[in-house]
């Protein structure tokens, strides 16, 4: 399989045990990856999740798709953004990695996610809204995208009311 042809593309990866990502990829060589995280195996990386090829079942670009990222595609968030919210742990720092990404698509994703959440009908309580109010205050301090800092302001609001 060759997987540097998604690089930088909006894809569906599926691994052997059953397992869908959804989200923007950047490939790392074997050799990129054998150095930074100690695997010679050249894998696909979104944020706070590396998969190595041979852990790859399938890849399905959804960027020419109708219902693509960039025109029609109709989900606010995905399941990478739900399972680094609600980290089994309690620890939102999956969720903060993201919200700390330089591609402002993961960015406005995660916080898609996040205000999903908050609403009380959704059944799930938001664990670590401290670390997740801290990175969302670093979003408005420091982001250049007007839509992130308003999203990342309300937000912090709404975190803050809840207490």
């Amino acid at each position: 399989m060759d997987i540097l042809q998604y690089d930088n593309k909006h894809v569906r990866i599926t691994i052997f045990d059953g397992s869908v990502y959804e989200g923007i990829v950047t490939h790392n060589s074997a050799s990129y990856d054998g150095h930074e995280f100690g695997r010679e195996e050249e894998g696909l990386q979104m944020p706070s999740l590396l998969i190595y090829k041979d852990d790859i079942q399938s890849v399905e670009s959804l960027e020419d798709r109708e219902d693509g990222p960039w025109g029609k595609f109709t989900g606010p968030f995905g399941r990478l953004e739900e399972e680094s919210l609600f980290d089994p742990d309690g620890d939102p720092v999956l969720a903060c990695e993201i919200l700390d990404c330089e591609d402002p698509e993961h960015v406005i994703r995660m916080m898609r996610c996040i205000g999903y959440y908050l609403d009380p009908d959704k059944g799930r309580t938001i664990p670590g809204k401290e670390k997740i109010i801290d990175q969302l205050k670093v979003l408005v301090k420091y982001s250049d995208d007007p839509e992130i800092v308003d999203f990342a302001a309300k937000l912090i609001s709404t975190l803050e009311k809840e207490g």
